[in-house]
């Protein structure tokens, strides 16, 4: 998806919101690591406007994984899903058109051996250390 406002586009949160209910995604007494969705994995694949650096602590848009917090935390780690290492192409509309090609290059790559990964700690110390 685009990241659009620092956020996901609103027709993915709706479906969000639609899907990942009470009682199916979750429940109040069993959250994060006991959630309901516990042998799940997730994986945010998107692009930015702005640059990698932009998204950089030093960026004037702040280190993306305070951008993904909510995402990856706060929606699928509160349900119990275990969150993969989110795939990120930073500007594809202001690169060459064989960095692009790069980018897509390396999603095919990690495709590859996407099931082979461990999921990101999912903690406050990962995002904002």
């Amino acid at each position: 998806f685009p990241l659009f406002w620092f956020n996901m586009p609103a027709i993915l949160k709706g479906w969000m919101d639609r899907v990942l209910v009470q009682g199916f995604a979750y429940d109040l007494s069993k959250a994060y690591d006991g959630g309901l969705l516990q042998d799940k994995l997730s994986l945010f694949s998107f692009t930015t406007g702005g640059s990698q650096e932009m998204y950089s602590k030093e960026g004037i848009g702040g280190d993306i994984r305070y951008v993904l917090w909510p995402m990856q935390h706060g929606i699928m780690h509160f349900c119990g899903v275990k969150v993969l290492e989110p795939h990120i192409c930073y500007a594809p509309e202001n690169v060459s058109e064989e960095k692009r090609k790069e980018m897509l290059t390396a999603w095919t790559q990690r495709l590859k051996t996407l099931w082979k990964e461990e999921p990101i700690d999912c903690s406050p110390e990962w995002y904002f250390k």
